[in-house]
């Protein structure tokens, strides 16, 4: 696409320090043939360009230098500094230019709303993920409102969450890179994550899957109870089924028509089974696609809008017990 937005087709899983590991995997299952919502990847050096064309820099490092890790009070108020700092400032027009094309070409149907998520990595190493670090946005509309919310994604590279987390595991916060990815929203009426190998256990004979109405952020978020199934690899039967009842989940604002509510489960659904047989085994055999491609067992996250099922992320599944 450009200097600084790259479409997913333009890269691939060993990309993840221009795309961060979300967009670098997202672009490997598109061009393994896999359903990917449509998008694009603002590149990792954008931000440090966006940083040093406002010469927000020094700013941002004299405040990082004054983070005192034992403070939180004072922790929150120095990261809201910094996050001020990249988002408080217009994106430079070079970079600015080729988003808003991008974004253009993306919503170009009427009415699409899109997602905005982080994708990250640390420079010079292959640590390509920090779960639940970063922001993530749903239910976005129109061109403005999207360039908004990379700035915010940018900017959430600064939450005191993921500040004291690069500190807790010895990274360098000038290593962190973060790459947003902007796609079409997946409308989804269940969603959720699936793991080729069971992350309790360690067997590498079972895919496990957890699944709730709406979007997969409630199950992400363990803001919610969730349906749990363990398949036989070898069979695809179900060996275990545990049915929640579903109180919480996230959706559409459907009264504003954008925007994303966390509100309860409609009670008429709250104990049904949020999967069928057949879609939980599409589910599996699309898990051990992705497990085949990357070649490692995955954490795949997942939705189904009218019947087609999409992923939405997959990542190789860390401190697997062997």
């Amino acid at each position: 696409m450009g200097r600084f937005v790259k479409s997913f087709g333009e890269m691939g899983k060993h990309d993840s320090q221009e795309a961060g590991g979300k967009a670098a995997n997202l672009s490997e299952l598109t061009q393994g043939g896999f359903n990917i919502p449509a998008g694009f990847c603002v590149t990792s050096s954008s931000l440090q360009h966006h940083i040093d064309s406002a010469g927000r820099q020094p700013q941002i490092d004299a405040l990082a230098a004054s983070l005192d890790y034992e403070d939180y009070e004072a922790m929150e108020t120095a990261t809201t500094a910094i996050r001020a700092l990249i988002d408080g400032v217009p994106i430079p027009s070079d970079l600015d230019r080729e988003i808003r094309e991008a974004i253009r070409a993306l919503i170009a149907e009427p009415g699409t709303l899109v997602a905005v998520r982080s994708s990250v990595a640390v420079k010079g190493t292959t640590i390509s993920s920090f779960p639940g670090m970063m922001d993530t946005y749903h239910y976005l509309r129109g061109e403005q409102e999207i360039v908004d919310h990379i700035r915010l994604c940018w900017a959430s590279l600064w939450t005191a969450r993921a500040t004291f987390d690069r500190h807790h595991k010895g990274i360098a916060h000038d290593l962190a890179l973060i790459a947003p990815t902007v796609q079409k929203m997946v409308h989804s009426e269940v969603a959720g994550v699936l793991f080729t190998a069971n992350p309790i256990s360690g067997s590498r004979d079972e895919i496990v899957i957890e699944s709730n109405w709406g979007l997969g952020e409630s199950v992400v978020s363990g803001k919610s109870m969730n349906d749990f199934y363990i398949i036989d690899k070898a069979s695809l039967a179900v060996t275990t089924e545990k049915i929640a009842r579903k109180t919480v989940m996230f959706d559409l604002d459907r009264v504003r028509g954008y925007g994303r509510t966390e509100g309860p489960v409609p009670a008429e659904k709250s104990q049904l089974a949020t999967l069928s047989r057949e879609q939980l085994v599409l589910l599996a055999e699309t898990g051990l696609k992705a497990e085949a491609l990357f070649g490692s067992p995955q954490d795949v996250e997942w939705a189904f809008e009218a019947g087609q099922l999409y992923l939405l992320q997959s990542r190789s599944i860390k401190n697997l017990q062997s």
